[in-house]
């Protein structure tokens, strides 16, 4: 036991810093990636039928199929978008934090994360927005959008 040293079981500094950068580019990455899968699965694997476990969900859609079915095409266009260009658009801006500190990494990667919160709020309201012009609360289609398919 003379011959122990209980520093060899601590990480390399060296490592551990690098292992703290690759963490902090993957939090500023992986809001957008599960948004643009939440997106694909709305188009491409939604139910058919409203249910209270999957698919996206709001009042005015859950009426009817044809609401229903109308509510998953648009928050899945719209997620999928969105996810796409934030995806691209936090790839590009994970290469330029490599330059920062790894304090202001960790800034900046909470401030990024911020503004992609703020997007997808934006972009939920936007789908509920279109949803509640198109469907009244019963799911029936406004009067003045029946001549749109």
């Amino acid at each position: 036991m003379e011959d122990f040293d209980i520093s060899g079981l601590l990480p390399e500094y060296d490592s551990f810093i690098d292992g703290l950068d690759m963490f902090i580019r993957i939090c500023v990455i992986v809001g957008p990636l599960i948004l643009l899968g939440l997106g694909l699965y709305y188009l491409l694997a939604a139910p058919k039928e409203a249910n209270h476990s999957a698919g996206y969900r709001f009042r005015y859609g859950m009426a009817k199929a044809r609401s229903w079915r109308f509510m998953q095409f648009i928050a899945g266009l719209v997620y999928s978008v969105v996810g796409l260009l934030m995806a691209i658009v936090m790839i590009i801006l994970c290469v330029t934090l490599h330059q920062l500190s790894l304090m202001d990494m960790a800034v900046e990667a909470v401030r990024l994360i911020l503004w992609q919160a703020g997007i997808i709020l934006v972009a939920t309201l936007g789908i509920n927005i279109t949803v509640v012009v198109f469907f009244d609360s019963e799911g029936n289609r406004r009067k003045d959008f029946k001549t749109l398919k």
